[in-house]
C-alpha cells in the first residue's frame, strides 16, 4: 500500500504542488501533517486486519496438523488390520482383533469430525471449505484468498470401513492416503499464506515507522509556529529529509510498493 509518502522527494513534489496553489508554508504544514496521519491511519487498520488473519490462519494450521494426525492414526490401524488378515487363516484367527481394529477405525474419524467442528470457528472454518479474504490495503482494492478444503469424513470420499477382507481393508488405507494428501495440501497452503502476511506485515510496519518520524517532525513545527515570512522556495529547500533520499531499500521498496493505492 502507497500513501504518497514512501521517499523524501514525493514529499517536496507535495510541497510543490502546494506552492502552485498558492499556499502558505503553515498551510503546506497542515496538509502534509493531515496527508501523513491519513496514510498512518491506513496502515495501521491494515496492520490490525493482518493480526486478527494470522490469528485465524495459525489456527487453522494447528488444527489441520492435529487432522493430519487423526488420520494417520486411521492409517496405522489398516496396517494393523492388514497385517494380522495376511497372516495364514487370519481374517478367521484374528476376527475378534480385526473388527476391534474396524470400530477403532470409525472412532478416529469421528475424533476427526468432533475436532473440526470445535474449531471451525476460530479457523472461519476453513477445514469445512469456506475461504478467508486478506486485505492487503484499506480500501480492499489488493487482496490474497485462502481457500479452504473440506476435511470433514464425510466429505473425504471415505469408502463405508469394512475389514472383512484384504481387499476392503486395502480400500480403507487408499481413502486415507488420499485425504492426508488433501489435508498436507491445506496445511501447506496455510503456511504460505501466513508467510506472505508476515512479510507484507513487517513492510507495512516498516512503512508506518517512516511516517511517524515524519509526523514527529512536523508536530515539532506546528502550522502555528511556521515563520509566515519564509517563502516557499526556502521551505522545499528544508526538506524533510535530503532530496530523493529513500525510506527503504529497492528490495523494501518493491514490496512497499506491492501495496499501492491508485
Amino acid at each position: 500500500m502507497e500513501s504518497s509518502i514512501f521517499t523524501s522527494s514525493s514529499l517536496n513534489r507535495t510541497l510543490s504542488k502546494i506552492a502552485q496553489g498558492g499556499y502558505s508554508p503553515a498551510q503546506a504544514g497542515v496538509v502534509i501533517l493531515s496527508l501523513i496521519k491519513d496514510s498512518r491511519r491506513d496502515f495501521l487498520q491494515v496492520l490490525q486486519g493482518f493480526e486478527e488473519n494470522l490469528e485465524t490462519l495459525e489456527a487453522a494450521f494447528s488444527a489441520t496438523q492435529t487432522v493430519i494426525e487423526y488420520l494417520e492414526e486411521a492409517g496405522g490401524l489398516t496396517v494393523r488390520a492388514r497385517n494380522l488378515a495376511q497372516e495364514e487363516n487370519g481374517l478367521e484367527r484374528y476376527r475378534d482383533k480385526i473388527k476391534e481394529t474396524e470400530d477403532f477405525f470409525l472412532k478416529t474419524l469421528i475424533k476427526l469430525d468432533t475436532h473440526i467442528k470445535d474449531t471451525s470457528e476460530k479457523c472461519t472454518h476453513l477445514l469445512s471449505g469456506a475461504s478467508l479474504v486478506i486485505k492487503f490495503d484499506h480500501l480492499g482494492h489488493s487482496t490474497l484468498t485462502t481457500q479452504g478444503i473440506n476435511l470433514q469424513s464425510e466429505h473425504l470420499s471415505f469408502r463405508k470401513p469394512d475389514f472383512s477382507s484384504l481387499h476392503t481393508i486395502q480400500n480403507s488405507r487408499i481413502d486415507v492416503a488420499n485425504a492426508i494428501d488433501l489435508a498436507v495440501t491445506l496445511r501447506n497452503m496455510i503456511s504460505s499464506d501466513i508467510m506472505t502476511i508476515k512479510t507484507r506485515r513487517e513492510f507495512c510496519e516498516i512503512a508506518l515507522s517512516f511516517l511517524s518520524q515524519a509526523q514527529d517532525f512536523l508536530n515539532s513545527n506546528t502550522p502555528e509556529s511556521f515563520d509566515e515570512k519564509i517563502s516557499i522556495k526556502e521551505l522545499l529547500e528544508q526538506s524533510l529529509f535530503h532530496e530523493d533520499e529513500p525510506l527503504a531499500g529497492d528490495g523494501q521498496s518493491a514490496l512497499l510498493n506491492s501495496f499501492k493505492i491508485q
